[in-house]
């Protein structure tokens, strides 16, 4: 059973709409979402956190559709970082923490310390006075501190140096190696999705265009060097997306041609599977 599904998800607003999304995310999972700016990665977590009201469908927990009656039971067991907040600024971090901990029966005192010291937070430093990088790194501390089963995460690693970063990144994975959490994270940073990510959801205009493991998008989706001494065959501008004038991604099947066989393969990134499916570079800035 999922510890966390969502079921045919809609939300509106004026000018988008997030249209029947679907995804399950068990435990010992680090599900990454990627997609252009606006396409709805943020608008899907802030659905599952409750903080967007949706017109259609449910968010279950361990097969139990959240309802008002036991949401407050479901965000005790979720681990939470979003935007950079100003919480209460005038407050020092010590202050902060031992306001935060009144709100999780798990709250665990030691390791919020200890993540603290980790991630170099002076716990004598008003909020006013962190950096935006030093705020998500706060609220890492917290999302850590108070056994969640279930992380949901807004560019985790935004603003963090490398070191830290990586240091994350060994986290998160522990946490679903070793705790069987279930991780839900975005991010445009696409060596992130690489190194911990065990599925990637594509989400292009408000839908759930592709649910894949990353180490099989090789075997859907194939990127191709352009010979600059031959024209383009003109399959490839019907079927493939030309990236700068030098390479095509196009779906494997429609590589088979004999047409196609002779031409140079080049490694597949996942940002080019996303120009893929938002039809070409012009339509999908890097954010991915």
């Amino acid at each position: 059973m999922a510890k966390l599904e969502l079921r045919d998800i809609i939300v509106s607003y004026e000018k988008f709409t997030l249209s029947n999304i679907s995804f399950s995310c068990d435990g010992g999972e680090i599900i990454a979402l990627i997609g252009r700016n606006g396409a709805g990665k943020t608008t899907t977590i802030d659905t599952i956190m409750g903080l967007t009201n949706f017109r259609k469908g449910s968010v279950c927990y361990n097969g139990q559709p959240v309802t008002k009656a036991n949401e407050h039971l479901f965000k005790q067991k979720i681990g939470y970082v979003g935007a950079a907040q100003d919480y209460y600024p005038d407050i020092r971090v010590s202050r902060f923490l031992r306001v935060v901990s009144g709100f999780y029966p798990r709250w665990n005192a030691a390791e919020a310390a200890r993540y603290l010291a980790l991630f170099n937070i002076d716990p004598g430093k008003k909020l006013s006075q962190l950096s935006s990088g030093m705020r998500v790194k706060l609220s890492l501390a917290i999302a850590l501190s108070h056994a969640a089963e279930i992380f949901l995460l807004d560019e985790p690693t935004s603003g963090l140096d490398p070191v830290v970063r990586e240091q994350v990144l060994e986290i998160l994975a522990r946490l679903a190696r070793e705790k069987d959490a279930c991780i839900l994270f975005s991010s445009h940073i696409t060596q992130d999705v690489e190194k911990i990510a065990s599925r990637v959801l594509f989400i292009v205009d408000g839908v759930l265009a592709l649910d894949a493991d990353p180490k099989t998008l090789s075997e859907r989706f194939v990127k191709l060097r352009l010979d600059d001494s031959r024209p383009c065959p003109e399959q490839l501008k019907q079927k493939g997306v030309i990236l700068d004038g030098r390479y095509v991604i196009l779906k494997e099947s429609d590589a088979a041609s004999e047409e196609l066989s002779a031409c140079e393969r080049a490694p597949l990134l996942i940002e080019d599977v996303l120009i893929f499916l938002n039809g070409g570079a012009h339509n999908a800035p890097v954010d991915l």
